[in-house]
């Protein structure tokens, strides 16, 4: 009687063989190599995305502040007037750098981007009206090794638009970055 029960119950417990156990971890393993590079993709595309609505909140909240106050409010790079790669900052008025009269201030670009001015030596300057300071748009280029870069655009009235590099666009296209 004891065998015929020991004999029943090993009947009723199966377990794993090591051939199924390899198989899974096959399959797991080839799902993990399709899974990985498209999950680096999905955190670099939405690394660019953050960088660009920061600086685009930046651009707002000068042109906010310059209404506010009646007076010229300036967006200038931390380590070049143009240059927004290492940080950049809201000043009131039109000053050099960043070491005076700075609203608020913003780290540098993370991982490999830059952000820089296209085509002027001039930093980005509101007037009091909300719109730009010195009669024409100005373009901010974000540029990142792995991913289509983004053309910030500011119109001379101080509204601002993100243009993502896409195929649609000509070559002469003047909302294409220069990445």
């Amino acid at each position: 009687m004891a065998t015929q029960e020991r004999g029943l119950s090993s009947a009723l417990v199966r377990g794993f063989t090591i051939i199924e156990l390899m198989i899974g971890l096959v399959i797991i393993g080839m799902g993990m190599t399709i899974a990985v590079p498209s999950f680096q993709e999905m955190l670099a595309r939405n690394t660019m995305a953050t960088q660009v609505n920061e600086f685009m909140l930046s651009l707002l909240r000068a042109r906010s502040e310059a209404s506010k106050t009646g007076s010229i409010v300036s967006i200038l790079g931390q380590t070049a007037a143009t240059d927004y790669t290492g940080g950049w900052c809201i000043a009131r008025g039109a000053p050099s750098d960043c070491s005076t009269a700075v609203i608020m201030a913003f780290p540098p670009m993370a991982g490999e981007t830059t952000l820089s001015l296209v085509g002027s030596t001039t930093p980005i300057r509101f007037n009091s009206l909300g719109g730009l300071q010195g009669g024409a748009a100005m373009d901010v280029d974000m540029c990142h090794v792995s991913q289509p870069g983004r053309r910030i655009h500011i119109s001379l009235v101080g509204r601002a638009k993100a243009h993502k590099s896409t195929a649609a666009f000509a070559a002469n296209d003047p909302r294409l970055p220069a990445c």
